[in-house]
């Protein structure tokens, strides 16, 4: 090694974060679905206690009816299973079902975006929106860009640049390769593809 230089600069390096995994940082900041398993909630709560005020008031001699259970019953006991009303309601029932389960299944998109950090244990939240405008930031800094904004859509960026160029591939070259800079530099858990569009002069 050369006398008068100093140890070479250590580079940081993203570890996978332990506890979390590949698709357990990005399923931290997953949304709760709340909405409709508040709405999954309610509804058998309706059906239980209506239920239960029909078994009760039936004991007690006093039968109530709030829903019109002997006309259904009577409409389940003559029709055929391969009845069409029957089908149609057997289909319907099926398709709500499948849906309550493609929304506790299928994650979400939530408002924050994981990032990996030095840490192995310590995982980071960035809004959607604050990594849109960092990723517009970092493109209004190439040169002959004028203007710059991103969007997130989902786990796509959508880059859009305006420039008095005219050469406006080279230039879409340069935001790419910033933008994609700056994505690795941020390091998020989860891939993000890129769209980068750029407008010259009218």
């Amino acid at each position: 090694m050369t006398e008068g230089r100093g140890a070479p600069e250590k580079v940081p390096r993203f570890v996978p974060m332990r506890g979390f995994g590949a698709g357990g940082a990005a399923g931290a900041f997953r949304p709760s679905r709340g909405l409709p398993a508040a709405v999954a909630a309610l509804a058998l709560l309706a059906i239980g206690g209506l239920t239960a005020v029909h078994v009760v008031s039936a004991l007690l001699g006093l039968p109530v009816k709030l829903v019109p259970y002997e006309q259904w019953a009577r409409w389940a006991s003559t029709t055929a299973w391969d009845d069409g009303r029957t089908l149609a309601v057997a289909s319907a029932l099926a398709l709500i079902g499948l849906m309550l389960i493609l929304i506790a299944v299928v994650p979400g998109r939530g408002r924050m975006i994981a990032l990996r950090t030095g840490d192995p244990d310590l995982v980071v939240g960035l809004p959607r929106r604050a990594l849109a405008r960092a990723l517009g930031a970092r493109a209004g800094e190439v040169d002959g860009v004028r203007a710059a904004g991103a969007r997130m859509r989902g786990w796509h960026a959508d880059v859009s640049v305006r420039t008095d160029l005219r050469d406006t591939t080279a230039l879409a070259e340069r935001v790419r390769a910033a933008v994609e800079d700056e994505l690795a530099r941020l390091a998020p858990a989860h891939h993000i593809s890129l769209n980068v569009r750029v407008r010259g002069p009218s």
